[in-house]
């Protein structure tokens, strides 16, 4: 029978349950770009919303005898959103254009080398407790060879004073769990 002191006793066993609030993400390895950027800590600062990737297996259907069952065959990783609060200066917003620029020019429609356009990005999800990004993260996960498939409008009205926020879609290779494995060729946890 449910017992809420039971589940109050399970779950605080483990540190009780989880809040989104407190998260960092973090650039690595930016690409070069034509627009001068250098303050990466803006990126991490302003980052409003995330979340943590989405990782599926696929299946196909085998028919060896008898009833058909689903096989996996790879893994899928889905996309991931993140919004930005703007500056005054508009900077990340330049940032990002400059980014799909790199990707694809606007002028020629030339397609970029995948190498020279992708980062990767790290998102550390901390416990309550934490007090600053140095505390080890509860989660942490890198995402590989991300890139801005969608750098989405800035709304804008004079009916609000609230602040303008820039949405921004990455798509990525694959994604690790960080909190603290090691990876062949992928460096230690937390490592660019």
């Amino acid at each position: 029978m449910f017992n809420p002191d039971k589940l109050k006793d399970v779950v605080g066993n483990h540190g009780g349950f989880a809040f989104s609030d407190k998260y960092l993400v973090e650039f690595l390895s930016m690409p070069s770009l034509r627009f001068e950027f250098q303050d990466l800590k803006l990126l991490s600062l302003t980052c409003e919303n995330t979340s943590l990737p989405t990782r599926s297996i696929q299946a196909s259907e085998k028919l060896i005898y008898g009833t058909s069952y689903q096989m996996p065959y790879k893994h899928a990783y889905g996309e991931i959103s993140m919004t930005f609060y703007l500056t005054e200066d508009l900077v990340l917003k330049s940032f990002f254009d400059a980014w799909l620029d790199k990707i694809i020019d606007p002028l020629t429609g030339d397609i970029g080398y995948y190498k020279d356009y992708t980062c990767d990005i790290k998102i550390s999800k901390f416990k309550r407790s934490a007090t600053n990004e140095n505390a080890n993260p509860a989660y942490a996960v890198k995402l590989f060879s991300a890139w801005p498939s969608i750098v989405a409008e800035v709304a804008m009205t004079h009916a609000s004073t609230d602040i303008a926020k820039l949405p921004i879609t990455f798509q990525y290779k694959k994604w690790l769990d960080f909190t603290t494995a090691t990876y062949p060729n992928t460096g230690p946890a937390g490592g660019g």
